[in-house]
């Protein structure tokens, strides 16, 4: 909501527009508000003092009294104690508190002011119980009000009064003030109270967002440190398996272990270019990430270690880069599953078939020891986790794709297929 949206008739009592915000706000505590919600023991006495005086003095005043009898006196006393008595449970029990309030309106069959103690009873219900509550409370009280001076002016004093004093106004024009204040101040104290549960919620909710995003980002780094190190990493021990192979042939030997130097500081360096997009530090300038153009150097990189790859690309490459990466982070998942697990697989071929409205990526192997289940994770294999699957899964799934991995039908081989929409074209 901005400033310009808030009319006045949408402001709650006492609410001002928050020009940082545009929020419409209540004015804050004051001092003296703040005081006597620090005391509310102090405030109940009070209040039940300052209601309660003024029933206490008309009934000991000559000018006020209709009867005055000593037991007069007392039963307008013992009604005043009782309608006041019930002002510390407004907060809590505050159909109690309406009920005892009442009691003080009996009190105008002896005194003309025995109205008193049940306006801020009226103005109790109101504002704790509800506003349905204040008016019948009214009410209740107007009909009490009446029954009671008809008693005093044709039984208890006969000829003190007449049908002018039954119908006076003044009992329900007060009573009708007490409720509009009481419906007031309810109406700020629930305001108040919802901007207050408003706030906590959006706290919470804050919070639960930061959590996401950090479970989120811990996700987004762990299938990143997966497909960066764990391809580089099997690339490395393939490398090093043929140099101790070949170990008597030298130059062989050699390269080979030329080539896990030169994969080991690429990895090195994809690990320090993390590391420095995490840290935020002014490390040097990240390199671009790879796409589909990669793929043929990515390919080469295992021919290199045994693995025999055959690769085709057909199409043109889409324009969306989040696409071209998620394609070769496909084959580098699908062609690191094949040289660690499908070591005896004769070919593997990769097909990257581009379109105008999708792309499609198919990994295949045709063969691996001891058939098509992929072998369990162990202390000599320790990086088959099964999360490249389920990191790749959920790059396609973003871009709006499926992933489908599973033995090849007929073969003990087996085969990742990914379809992703080009939205660069259907956009």
């Amino acid at each position: 909501m901005t400033t310009a949206d808030v009319a006045p008739g949408d402001l709650a009592p006492g609410a001002v527009v928050d020009g940082a915000g545009g929020i419409a706000l209540p004015d804050a505590p004051g001092r003296l508000r703040r005081f006597w919600a620090r005391h509310p023991v102090l405030t109940d006495v009070l209040l039940m003092v300052f209601w309660g005086a003024i029933e206490v003095i008309a009934a000991f005043g000559s000018l006020w009294q209709a009867d005055g009898s000593t037991a007069a006196r007392i039963t307008v006393v013992v009604l005043v104690i009782v309608a006041v008595s019930g002002i510390p449970l407004r907060r809590t029990h505050p159909a109690v508190t309406a009920v005892l309030g009442l009691a003080s309106v009996v009190a105008m069959t002896w005194t003309q002011a025995g109205y008193s103690p049940v306006l801020f009873t009226v103005y109790a219900a109101t504002v704790w119980w509800s506003r349905a509550a204040g008016w019948w409370t009214a009410a209740v009280a107007t009909v009490l009000a009446a029954g009671a001076t008809a008693l005093r002016v044709w039984v208890v004093a006969p000829g003190s009064g007449g049908l002018a004093d039954v119908l006076y106004p003044q009992p329900t024009t007060f009573l009708l003030a007490a409720v509009l204040i009481g419906i007031n101040v309810a109406n700020r104290r629930r305001y108040t109270q919802a901007l207050i549960d408003r706030a906590h919620q959006l706290a919470r909710e804050r919070d639960q967002q930061a959590q996401l995003a950090t479970a989120a980002e811990r996700a987004r780094i762990a299938r990143e440190m997966h497909d960066i190190v764990s391809h580089s990493l099997t690339v490395m021990v393939r490398l090093a398996e043929g140099a101790a192979a070949g170990s008597d042939v030298p130059s062989a030997s050699a390269s080979a272990m030329h080539g896990v130097a030169e994969v080991g500081r690429g990895a090195m360096n994809d690990m320090r270019r993390m590391l420095g997009v995490l840290g935020g530090d002014d490390g040097p300038a990240l390199a671009p990430q790879p796409t589909i153009q990669d793929i043929p150097q990515l390919v080469d990189r295992f021919r290199a270690v045994g693995t025999p790859v055959a690769l085709s690309l057909v199409g043109a490459p889409p324009d969306d880069d989040a696409l071209q990466l998620a394609v070769h982070r496909i084959v580098q998942e699908g062609l690191t599953n094949a040289a660690r697990h499908a070591t005896g697989a004769r070919s593997v071929a990769v097909r990257v078939d581009a379109s105008a409205r999708e792309v499609t990526v198919v990994v295949s192997d045709d063969g691996r020891p001891g058939g098509a289940e992929r072998p369990v994770p162990s202390a000599r294999d320790p990086l088959g986790s099964g999360r490249g699957l389920v990191g790749i899964t959920e790059r396609v799934r973003a871009l709006g794709g499926n992933v489908t991995a599973g033995p090849r039908e007929g073969t003990d081989g087996w085969e990742i297929r990914a379809t992703v929409p080009n939205r660069a074209e259907t956009a």
